[in-house]
C-alpha cells in the first residue's frame, strides 16, 4: 500500500481484534488464551520501533480501558489479565533488568549514591498516549522492590486519565524491562528482528511463545534459571500490603496467533537472510495442534515498495502470499484507495532535480540550503502559518561521512550566508530581506542515542510561532533585550515562571534512519544529496514530507554531476519520477544458503529446541540434547525439509542436516570427554559447568558454536594494526608477524567448525 496509506491502522485494527477474539475463545486445545502474548510486531530499526509504539501503546490503553470498565459494570468479558504493550528492542534502548530500571529511577529523584549509575530509560516516552498530559520520570515513575516492577503512571495533574496514580495502581498498560516482559508476557510485543537471536541464549524468552512452567503469585511466570534476587522461594509471606503467595504449576499459554512484519521490504540481503534462517525457529515456537491440526499464525507483512513479494515471503515464512489489496479491474481505484488528480485541494509532492556541471557539490549543497530557507523565511514572514510546513528542512544523506560534512557547512557557511542574505537572491523582492538566525539543527542517524531520538522526535513537531519567529518579531526581541540591558535595574516581584518553550528546529539532518517510521505531517521540505543506492529507499525516504494532504511536499535533489549513476538520473528524472514505483529493486534473501546455515544455524535450531521442551530449557539442559531423541529429531527434519522447499534444491537440505549432524556428535564427544564431571551449558558461568556457546567477539574465531547476539552479526570484527616502516632505520625482520594461519584441517579438527573458503 502507498506511503501514507494508514497501513498501521490497518494492522493496529487488526491486532485489536486478535486480541478480542482470543479472550473470548478461552482455552482451546488445553492452551491458556485468557493470557500471554498475541500479537507480535517486528521491526528493524529503533527509531521504527519507538515510533510506532506511541501509536500502538493507545491501541492498547483503549483495550485495558474498555476492559477495566466492563469488570467495573460486573461482565467479566476479557477476563482478569490486562491488556498490556511490551517493548523488546535490547539493552541499549531499554533495561534488561529492573535493577537497570531501578538505578534510573532513583538517579530522576537524585536520591544520593544512585546518581549516575544507569542512563537507560525504562520510560519510552515523553506523553501518556492515552491523554497527551506530561509525564516526568521524577514524580511519575516507580520501581516497586517488592514486586519487581516498574510502573508509569499519567501526569494528568486534574486526575482525570484512567491511568494516573490515583485511579490505576499499575499505572499505564506498558511493560519495557525485558526481565518484567518475560514474568509478564504482553498481549502485543513490539520487537525488533534481532532480537530474536536471544533465544538460544536466554531460556526466559520462551515465556513469549507460551512455554511456561511455574508461576508465583506475586512476581509472574518462573523460569527455572530465575536469579534469586527475582524470586528465590516457592513461598512469599504477606509484606508491604501484599498478601501471601506460593508458587503454581502454570498451564502452558496459547502461542502467538498474528505476526505483523513491518516495512518488509527492510528484510532483505544479508539481514533478511538470518532473519529467514531464524524464522524456522520462531515459526516452529508459535505453531501449536488442535486435534491433530497443526495451527500456525497468521502473518501480515506491511510495505509501500515491494517486488517479487511471492518469493520473499515465501523464502522468509514459507507461507503462500495473499497482496491486500487485491488487483482489481482499474489501478487508479481498488475500493480501498483513490488515486486523486494533483489540484489546489490535493497539492501532492513536488521533486526538484539540480546538477551544477562542474561546480563542487559542497558548494552547491551550501547555495541551495541557504536559499530554500531565506525563501522560506520571506514566505513565513508573508504568509504565516501557512509556511510552517517548509521552515523546517530535511537533509537527508546516504552515508554518515556525507552527513557529517554537511553539518559543518551548516553551522559555518550557510549560517553566514543566512545572517546577510545577498539582495540577487531575492530578485524583484523590494521589501528588507528576511534574516535568519544561525540554524537550530538536530540528528536523525544511528550514533544519537535512543533518549536523544524522542527529544529530537518531540522537537520536530513543535511549529513556527508567527508571533516569534518572523524577521520582525526576532527582531523586535532582539531590541527590546537591547533596550533592557541598558535601563537601571529596579527590583519588581518576579512572576511565576512559565514552562520554557521548545524551540523549533530549522535542519534536521538524517540518514536511512529517517526513511522508515517517521510520521511527522508538518514536514514539507527536504533536500537528498546524491541518488540513493535503492530506488525503494528514495520513495521511502522523500515520501516522509508531504504527508499533510492538504499542504504540498517540496524535495530538492542534489545530484553530483562527477557521479554517471547521479548524471544518469538526473538525465532521465521526469521519467524516472513518473514511474519509479516500477523501478523498486527485487529483494534477495537466501537463508539456507552454504554460508548462511554456517553462520545461524546453531542458533537457529537452539533456539528452538531449548523452548520445545522443558527438559531443554534450563542452562543446564543442553546435556539432554542427544541424537535420536524424539523432539531432538523431529525438529532437525522440520530444518532439512524447510531447507529443501524453500531452495527447491537436495544438496541444501543434505548440508543442513549433516552440520546439525555433526553438532549432536560434537555435543556428544564432549560429554564423553567430561565423564559426568562436568555439565555443559548455553551460557554458562558456574562452576563446574562449561559454556558452550560464544559470542563472535570472544576471542575463539568463529566455529560451529558461534552464537550471534544480532542479526546483524555475520562476520566477527577485527582490530588492524598499521606499523610503519624505515628501511633506513627499522630491520626489515622486525616487521614479520609472529603468528602463521593454522591450516583448515588444523582449525576444522581443534574448533569442530566449518569454514569458508
Amino acid at each position: 500500500f502507498p506511503t501514507g496509506g494508514g497501513k498501521t491502522e490497518a494492522y493496529l485494527g487488526l491486532t485489536a481484534f486478535t486480541f478480542a477474539i482470543r479472550r473470548l475463545q478461552g482455552d482451546v486445545g488445553g492452551l491458556d488464551g485468557s493470557r500471554g502474548v498475541g500479537v507480535l510486531m517486528r521491526y528493524t530499526l529503533r527509531l521504527l520501533t519507538s515510533q510506532q509504539l506511541q501509536r500502538a501503546a493507545t491501541l492498547v490503553a483503549a483495550a485495558e480501558v474498555l476492559r477495566r470498565r466492563d469488570m467495573a459494570a460486573g461482565v467479566n468479558v476479557w477476563g482478569g489479565e490486562p491488556f498490556r504493550i511490551g517493548l523488546w528492542v535490547g539493552g541499549s534502548v531499554t533495561p534488561n533488568r529492573f535493577e537497570d530500571a531501578e538505578s534510573f529511577v532513583e538517579d530522576a529523584h537524585g536520591w544520593g549514591k544512585a546518581s549516575g549509575r544507569s542512563s537507560i530509560s525504562p520510560v519510552p516516552f515523553t506523553e501518556c498516549p492515552w491523554c497527551g498530559s506530561t509525564i516526568q520520570p521524577k514524580t511519575d515513575v516507580v520501581a516497586d522492590k517488592s514486586t519487581r516492577r516498574v510502573r508509569i503512571y499519567c501526569g494528568d495533574t486534574t486526575g482525570r486519565c484512567e491511568f494516573t496514580m490515583a485511579k490505576n495502581r499499575d499505572g499505564l498498560p506498558v511493560l519495557t524491562v525485558d526481565e518484567e516482559i518475560y514474568r509478564y508476557p504482553p498481549s502485543l510485543l513490539i520487537a525488533t528482528v534481532d532480537k530474536f537471536a536471544q533465544l538460544p541464549r536466554n531460556g526466559a524468552s520462551g515465556h513469549l511463545f507460551g512455554h511456561v512452567t511455574r508461576e508465583c503469585g506475586r512476581h509472574g511466570f518462573k523460569h527455572a534459571d530465575i536469579r534469586k534476587e527475582v524470586c528465590g522461594a516457592d513461598k512469599h509471606n504477606a509484606q508491604n500490603g501484599l498478601p501471601a503467595t506460593v508458587t503454581t504449576i502454570a498451564t502452558r499459554l496459547r502461542p502467538v496467533d498474528l505476526i505483523i512484519q513491518d516495512e518488509l521490504h527492510l528484510i532483505s540481503d544479508a539481514l533478511g537472510t538470518m532473519v529467514g534462517l531464524y524464522e524456522t525457529a520462531v515459526d516452529e515456537l508459535a505453531t501449536w495442534e488442535v486435534d491433530g491440526r497443526r495451527v500456525r499464525p497468521k502473518v501480515v507483512a506491511s510495505t509501500a515498495t515491494v517486488r517479487r513479494a511471492e518469493e520473499q515471503a515465501y523464502a522468509l515464512f514459507r507461507r503462500q502470499l495473499a497482496i491486500f489489496p487485491p488487483p482489481g479491474l482499474d489501478v487508479e481505484d481498488s475500493f480501498f484507495a483513490r488515486q486523486l488528480p494533483v489540484d489546489a485541494a490535493h497539492p501532492g509532492r513536488r521533486y526538484v532535480g539540480v546538477c551544477a556541471q562542474g561546480i563542487r557539490l559542497k558548494s552547491v549543497e551550501i547555495r541551495v540550503t541557504s536559499a530554500l530557507m531565506t525563501f522560506t523565511q520571506m514566505l513565513f514572514d508573508d504568509h504565516g502559518a501557512v509556511a510552517d510546513p517548509y521552515m523546517t528542512m530535511v537533509g537527508y544523506f546516504n552515508a554518515l561521512r556525507e552527513l557529517g560534512g554537511m553539518r559543518r557547512l551548516v553551522e559555518d557557511d550557510v549560517a553566514a550566508r543566512l545572517s546577510r542574505p545577498l539582495h540577487r537572491d531575492m530578485p524583484g523582492r523590494v521589501a528588507p530581506m528576511p534574516r535568519r538566525r544561525a540554524p537550530f539543527m538536530e540528528e536523525l542517524t544511528s550514533r544519537v542515542s535512543s533518549r536523544a531520538i524522542k527529544d529530537t522526535l518531540k522537537a520536530i513537531e513543535v511549529p513556527f510561532d508567527p508571533a516569534q519567529d518572523t524577521t520582525a518579531a526576532r527582531t523586535a526581541a532582539s531590541n527590546a533585550a537591547k533596550a533592557a540591558r541598558g535601563k537601571k535595574k529596579t527590583p519588581v516581584k518576579k512572576a511565576a515562571a512559565a514552562p520554557p518553550r521548545i524551540i523549533p528546529k530549522d535542519v534536521v539532518l538524517a540518514t536511512s534512519m529517517f526513511g522508515v517510521g517517521v510520521d511527522i505531517p508538518r514536514l514539507g521540505l527536504m533536500t537528498v544529496t546524491g541518488q540513493p543506492k535503492a530506488t525503494s529507499e528514495y520513495i521511502q525516504a522523500t515520501s516522509r514530507v508531504g504527508r499533510d494532504p492538504s499542504r504540498p511536499g517540496l524535495v530538492v535533489t542534489i545530484y553530483n554531476w562527477a557521479r554517471p549513476r547521479d548524471l544518469s538520473h538526473y538525465e532521465r528524472f521526469g521519467h524516472y519520477h513518473d514511474t519509479f514505483y516500477q523501478q523498486v529493486e527485487a529483494l534477495s534473501v537466501t537463508p539456507f544458503s552454504i554460508p548462511a546455515v554456517n553462520r545461524a544455524i546453531t542458533g537457529a535450531f537452539l533456539g528452538a529446541l531449548r523452548h520445545l521442551h522443558p527438559t531443554f530449557n534450563p542452562d543446564t539442559g543442553l546435556n539432554a540434547v542427544v541424537a535420536g531423541d524424539s523432539e531432538v529429531e523431529r525438529l532437525l527434519a522440520h530444518f532439512v525439509d524447510r531447507a529443501s522447499a524453500i531452495t527447491g534444491r537436495d544438496d541444501s537440505a543434505s548440508a543442513v542436516e549433516a552440520m546439525l549432524r555433526k553438532r549432536l556428535q560434537h555435543l556428544a564427544s564432549r560429554r564423553d570427554a567430561a565423564q559426568g564431571q562436568t555439565l555443559l551449558a548455553y551460557r554458562g558461568g558456574k562452576e563446574g559447568v562449561v559454556t558452550v556457546l560464544h559470542d563472535p567477539e570472544s576471542g575463539i574465531g568463529w566455529d560451529m558454536w558461534t552464537v550471534p547476539n544480532s542479526l546483524r552479526e555475520t562476520e566477527p570484527e577485527i582490530n588492524l594494526q598499521l606499523l610503519t616502516f624505515d628501511p633506513t632505520i627499522d630491520n626489515p625482520s622486525s616487521h614479520v608477524p609472529k603468528w602463521a594461519p593454522a591450516s583448515a584441517q588444523t582449525t576444522s579438527g581443534d574448533q569442530g567448525g566449518e569454514h569458508d573458503a
